[in-house]
């Protein structure tokens, strides 16, 4: 046992059962509140004060000090804190930082992760990009799928978003919804020491919630489902993980909020077109509608996404402040669908001004999203089919197309001069012959 740890017993020997119990209450809360890893509630439940400091020595690292520092000052016991004046914790990582954090941000510091943007390869039309990655030991974040990893040696993988349309039934019937993207990743070189997967979930003030997470592995013998310890504002954690179809799912029941995206796509002919998406925050998801709307000639407006997370099953009400502006339909209820998602269409005709969307949950007044869409914005979508002029090739190809026809035209001249004069015993029909000749070798050599 580290002098870290010895000390932190031996404070938390001072405390009576009540007392013990009380801190233990305080550590899940106030994990929940700075958005710290969670140990969930039946291990805290279960654990003594020797089993209490090893789960905060694994679990928190170097925070463990400070916060168990902070539990003894609520509960008054400020008394203890001498014992742990002069105790600092070894880290083999970054420190992270204990500010609070609002539902949806990261738990760690960004300082914590290094950001790597994946190789995409998009050779087929019709199958989702493949991301590939590799790193050498550290702490590391995907960019496009926020996927994190730790590992004590170099590591490259690959890994591909994947459709739920299979499995949502499967799911269902589990008593499960998706919390988080369906990924496919496959480790090429190396190994995960630690593997995050993201999810969707708002866990701030709904700390019953951390029971009921799950990582679905789907592989050619089938579906398991399996309990998580940790849950951060935004992961899943999974120590030393094999990889094969993954996702993190959430036990159906509870009233949920999750962290959400609006998606805009705009067309603009001689009017303006927008589908605009209400859905929960994954990047599969986003991918797919990209496939869908793109190809019919509609393009993105990227905006920011609500700073709130929004209550599953909800209705919301798209408006906007431009006159004349037809919606349909007027609402939206946020939920996950895996096949055709909803969208709200918005039809302007002929706009030339900004404007703005806003929406609404139903029966409120304030909005929980407004952002300004530009003219330029719009503007910039317009498909212009110019004719264009000729190049200096066309241009050379024409006078000498012309040349030839004039050479044409004298030839024909000219052979009918010698007709008329009556020249040699050259039939009408042998010379229309050859004029059909020099024409034809004539365009040919164009």
């Amino acid at each position: 046992m580290t002098t870290v740890q010895e000390k932190l017993l031996e404070t938390l020997k001072d405390l009576t059962f009540s007392d013990f119990e009380q801190f233990k209450l305080l550590l899940r809360s106030t994990t929940i509140k700075k958005g710290l890893p969670i140990i969930s509630k039946r291990r805290l439940e279960r654990a003594d004060k020797v089993g209490i400091v090893k789960l905060m020595m694994k679990t928190y690292d170097q925070q463990c000090v400070d916060l168990t520092r902070m539990i003894l000052m609520k509960m008054d016991r400020r008394y203890l804190l001498q014992g742990l004046s002069d105790t600092s914790s070894v880290s083999k990582r970054p420190s992270k930082s204990l500010e609070p954090v609002s539902c949806g941000s990261n738990v760690e510091d960004s300082s914590d992760w290094t950001k790597l943007e994946p190789e995409v390869d998009s050779t087929g039309a019709d199958e989702a990009p493949i991301y590939s990655l590799q790193s050498e030991a550290g702490s590391f974040e995907c960019n496009v799928s926020g996927f994190r990893w730790i590992c004590k040696e170099k590591v490259s993988f690959k890994y591909q978003f994947c459709s739920l349309e299979e499995h949502m039934e499967r799911i269902k019937s589990m008593q499960y919804m998706p919390a988080g993207p369906l990924m496919d990743i496959t480790v090429l070189a190396g190994r995960f020491f630690e593997g995050y997967l993201p999810h969707w979930i708002c866990i701030v003030d709904n700390p019953t919630i951390l029971d009921k997470f799950a990582v679905l592995h789907t592989d050619d013998c089938g579906d398991v489902v399996e309990k998580v310890s940790e849950v951060t504002s935004s992961h899943v954690k999974l120590s030393e993980p094999v990889f094969s179809l993954k996702m993190v799912l959430l036990r159906i029941g509870l009233p949920i909020k999750v962290n959400c995206n609006v998606s805009i796509f705009v067309n603009k002919t001689s009017f303006l077109t927008l589908h605009v998406y209400l859905t929960p925050r994954d990047p599969g998801l986003q991918q797919k509608l990209e496939k869908i709307e793109l190809p019919d000639g509609y393009k993105v407006i990227r905006k920011p996404h609500p700073a709130k997370s929004l209550k599953m099953n909800d209705w919301f009400i798209l408006s906007t402040d431009l006159d004349g502006a037809e919606i349909c339909p007027k609402k939206l209820m946020l939920r996950y669908e895996s096949t055709e998602p909803n969208f709200i269409e918005v039809f302007i005709n002929n706009p030339d001004t900004n404007f703005h969307l806003n929406l609404t949950k139903e029966n409120e007044c304030e909005p929980v999203w407004t952002r300004a869409i530009r003219k330029d914005e719009y503007q910039s979508t317009v498909h212009i089919q110019e004719t264009p002029g000729p190049s200096n090739a066309d241009n050379a190809a024409i006078s000498t197309l012309q040349s030839r026809v004039s050479s044409i035209h004298t030839t024909d001249s000219c052979l009918q001069s010698l007709e008329n004069a009556g020249a040699s015993t050259t039939s009408s029909g042998t010379i229309a012959t050859t004029q059909d000749s020099m024409r034809s070798l004539s365009l040919f050599a164009l």
